[in-house]
């Protein structure tokens, strides 16, 4: 019928399409017409003997055309040898791969193998080379950019730019370690005195960057001197609205470091933040005593070093009497690290105590008590204020006067927890109360103890 000798049509067209198409190395098999005919008047041969097959050829594997997703990964029919003849698909490092491995023999591979042993072939001097195939690739563009950033006939928005550019991508491990290889994290550092608006804090930024988390640049960093540079930036600083981003890249250098901790007790960091954190802006003092409290709980030489610092103790109790409650908590949690921080040994936490009775350090808690139990009984408390403010100190109050113990002197001290020396849960507006009402009468108690302001040059 019409309809058949149209379905026929189309499968002789698809017959003929796969003869066009084949390749060498595919099995192809031919029919003769009488056979073909019969396909084509809708009839099966009664016979399969009627059917003859003309020949059956394969050919050299090498030969045979290979596709991928409809695109040509290998042309059988240019005759290339196995291992040559391969294009490159994409600009990535994988497809670069997938093309070196089939342009190479086994003997290309084993030379390569020998030359490195050699210490002929050194990948790392190709890198420019693989950015100039596949593109430009993150190490080159950081190069360039802190070309950018160095150059001082440049426009100031320019340089700044060009340094947020490194750190976004110094935000990869690998980067930041290939930024120290080529000596950028120098060359930035050597940008945190600058006077060009935005320049210093940007510079400090990159290196915030590179340093955190990254034991590499963190020894890098102490090797080259920099934790004594972020020091001297941050005393010296006039303008303290730079100061944040560099006790952001002075925590980013310690945190984690012990070595690199141990320099900064040695060169009186422990003073400076202390005094950083008891006035001036809120920002310099949340990151300071932010800083000096993760400190404290970490390394037990910084406990040390709080104690011998001779404003350490009314730097810390200044702080208390802060209007700005991360300053508060901040401090609160410096007091209550150096009585039982996770690895202060119990020496040093029974000699933290008596320094911090010594200091002083019962009357300015009293007072926080009291103004805390006295915001909550008026209602005027805010809402959005941490419950545990309390609970911290209740449990530093209990701490001072021996009713909590500091700890087993024979076992690994804990971390602190936020609990009651009563043992009960109570609100939080009851423990202050409870905390404020053993205290003798607010006008018998000694004043809360001023630090002093630091004055940055």
């Amino acid at each position: 019928t019409g309809q058949k000798g149209q379905s026929a049509g189309v499968d002789d067209d698809r017959m003929e399409d796969t003869a066009a198409t084949s390749r060498p190395g595919d099995t192809t098999t031919r029919t003769s017409a009488p056979a073909h005919d019969a396909w084509n008047d809708g009839m099966l041969p009664a016979d399969l003997s009627n059917m003859h097959i003309e020949e059956v050829r394969e050919h050299d594997p090498s030969l045979t055309s290979i596709y991928t997703q409809g695109k040509l990964v290998r042309d059988g029919t240019a005759g290339a040898p196995s291992g040559a003849g391969v294009e490159l698909q994409g600009n990535s490092l994988n497809d670069l791969l997938k093309w070196s491995i089939g342009n190479s023999t086994q003997e290309d591979i084993q030379s390569l193998r020998e030359r490195v042993e050699r210490g002929e072939y050194d990948p790392k001097e190709y890198r420019e080379f693989l950015d100039t195939i596949l593109g430009e690739g993150d190490l080159a563009t950081m190069r360039r950019r802190l070309k950018d950033a160095l150059d001082e006939a440049a426009d100031a928005d320019a340089r700044v730019d060009a340094l947020e550019e490194i750190e976004y991508l110094a935000e990869s491990i690998d980067n930041a370690n290939d930024l120290l290889n080529i000596g950028g994290l120098e060359a930035v550092a050597g940008l945190l005195d600058s006077h060009e608006d935005g320049l210093g804090p940007a510079a400090a930024a990159v290196l915030s960057t590179c340093l955190q988390n990254n034991p590499k640049c963190q020894a890098a960093a102490l090797k080259a001197g920099l934790i004594n540079t972020f020091l001297l930036a941050i005393r010296d600083a006039t303008d303290q609205k730079r100061v944040p981003s560099l006790l952001t890249a002075l925590s980013a250098s310690l945190r984690g470091h012990p070595e690199g901790t141990r320099l900064f007790v040695e060169l009186n960091g422990v003073e400076l933040l202390a005094l950083l954190g008891s006035a001036g802006e809120a920002r310099v003092q949340r990151k300071a005593l932010f800083l000096l409290s993760i400190l404290a709980a970490e390394a037990p030489t910084t406990v040390a070093a709080l104690r011998d610092a001779p404003r350490g103790a009314q730097a810390v109790l200044a702080a208390l009497d802060s209007d700005d409650h991360d300053v508060l908590v901040h401090a609160l949690s410096t007091l209550l690290h150096t009585m039982q921080g996770v690895s202060v040994p119990y020496a040093e936490r029974l000699a933290s105590r008596e320094w911090w009775a010594a200091a002083g350090a019962e009357a300015p808690l009293r007072a926080l008590a009291l103004r805390l139990a006295s915001r909550v009984q008026s209602g005027v408390a805010d809402d959005e204020a941490d419950p545990t403010v309390p609970l911290q100190v209740a449990k530093a109050l209990s701490l001072l006067s021996g009713e909590l113990p500091l700890g087993d002197a024979q076992a690994k001290p804990q971390a602190p927890q936020p609990i009651l020396p009563s043992q009960t849960a109570t609100p939080a507006g009851d423990a202050v109360a409870s905390a404020s009402a053993s205290s003798t009468a607010s006008d018998t108690a000694p004043p809360a103890q001023t630090g002093p302001t630091l004055a940055l040059k």
